[in-house]
């Protein structure tokens, strides 16, 4: 007979970051019987002002018995059994005897990302290659972009001013590896993981704050981290799988990357000519039509179909520097496509994720989402929430909302896309 899964959900909606804590720990833990073999615990950014993230962790920490292996972060938000929040904590614990786990941590993933991840990915390894169970798990979760203020700009998703434009993209690089504030450089880091532990199923997701990109924490067992990232490795006899969908579609709206800079991180030319002209007129959107507003209400639903390293990469451009389209990982050059999203396709593309499963009996789920599905359907977030309960019934799940996201299997190979719903489901095949 094989043993129980006992899994369990926390929240809190506490204001004071170590009554937060508590409360998260103890809401899960209490529905469990046996002490928890993990606790993945998100939160938002509101703690750093209501006591801090150190507390937060200290109170998370007088209720979860000592050496429960821990990791976790900020997030723009999260979903579970009880709703979806903008605010707040929220934690899964797992307690199964047939199951492996191991934490890892790596730092200075902005000023180093191969080296952060193989540090990290070491330390799973060492733990779990003696572990007798065939089935791997792996929640790669990342620092995200933090937004370095330009002078005289500050912090924006567009310049306008040609001169501040070539100054910043110049100094980009400088700046990850001096002050490790730029892009955060996941893409990276995803592949170097895949690339040590490729026996492994994987979700990547980013730590995040509300939007902004100024700051994110990420948590180590009782350790306060920023600029790292921390693993969870598990090794079950439980049969999972990952899976990625997005609600991008293509649109006969094409061009070709002439000319890119930064690393490959920026386009700079687009069909020959200066990119963001170029894209303006294929859109047929009227010069000065970019601003900070438009950055965060028009650009998000005209994502662009890049190629990394001869894969599809979907992505929303986040930051745009006068003649200049940054992306958030490295690409190539080559021909591009205009896509389109709806919230209607963000809904059907959780729906068909789910229908992946369909031979699932889950035990409990896992979810990355892209900030701006949250930032695009607003209320309507409710519909995913009830497509998802109505999965799992009375099972646990906890999805988080990152800014970087993607999903590895073998069979499947590395998934990254922004707009994307990432998924990791552990349970039984019902034909077994």
């Amino acid at each position: 007979m094989k043993s129980k899964v006992e899994t369990a959900i926390g929240l809190s909606r506490k204001w004071d970051a170590r009554q937060a804590g508590r409360e998260v720990a103890e809401t899960a833990i209490q529905n469990l019987n046996r002490p928890p073999d993990f606790f993945l615990v998100f939160s938002t950014i509101h703690y750093e002002k209501y006591g801090g993230f150190q507390e937060f962790l200290n109170g998370v920490w007088d209720v979860l018995p000592k050496g429960t292996p821990l990791i976790g972060g900020t997030v723009t938000g999260f979903m579970n059994n009880y709703g979806c929040f903008s605010r707040g904590a929220s934690g899964l614990a797992v307690s199964y005897p047939s199951m492996d786990v191991a934490v890892g941590a790596g730092k200075n993933t902005k000023r180093n990302p191969k080296k952060a991840a193989t540090q990290c990915a070491d330390m799973i390894q060492k733990k779990l290659k003696e572990s007798p169970y065939k089935n791997k798990f792996l929640l790669n979760f990342i620092s995200g972009p933090v937004m370095p203020s330009i002078p005289g700009v500050g912090q924006k998703k567009y310049i306008r001013s040609g001169f501040i434009s070539k100054f910043a993209l110049q100094v980009l690089g400088l700046s990850q590896t001096l002050v490790q504030k730029g892009l955060g450089r996941e893409d990276e880091i995803f592949e170097q993981t895949v690339e040590q532990l490729p026996d492994y199923q994987m979700i990547l997701g980013t730590s995040m704050d509300d939007y902004k990109g100024i700051r994110n924490y990420q948590f180590f067992n009782e350790t306060l981290l920023t600029n790292s990232v921390v693993n969870l490795g598990v090794a079950t006899d439980l049969d999972l799988d990952a899976y990625t969908t997005h609600g991008m579609r293509p649109t006969d709206l094409k061009f070709t990357i002439t000319k890119l800079g930064a690393g490959n991180h920026a386009i700079c030319e687009i069909n020959h000519k200066p990119a963001v002209p170029e894209l303006l007129k294929i859109l047929h959107w009227p010069e000065g039509f970019l601003t900070e507003e438009t950055m965060s209400h028009t650009i998000l639903y005209y994502p662009i179909s890049l190629r990394r390293r001869g894969k599809e990469v979907p992505i929303v451009m986040p930051v745009i520097m006068k003649d200049y389209i940054i992306a958030p990982c490295i690409i190539d050059g080559g021909e591009v496509s205009i896509l389109t999203v709806s919230g209607k396709d963000l809904i059907s593309a959780v729906k068909n994720n789910l229908h992946f499963f369909d031979d699932v009996q889950p035990e409990f789920g896992l979810f990355s989402a892209c900030m701006t599905i949250l930032q695009t359907l607003g209320h309507r977030t409710n519909i995913i929430q009830k497509e998802l309960c109505n999965y799992f019934l009375d099972k646990p799940f906890l999805l988080f909302y990152s800014a970087g996201e993607g999903t590895y299997s073998k069979s499947k190979d590395i998934t990254y896309a922004n707009m994307s719903i990432n998924t990791a489901i552990f349970g039984r095949y019902k034909n077994k």
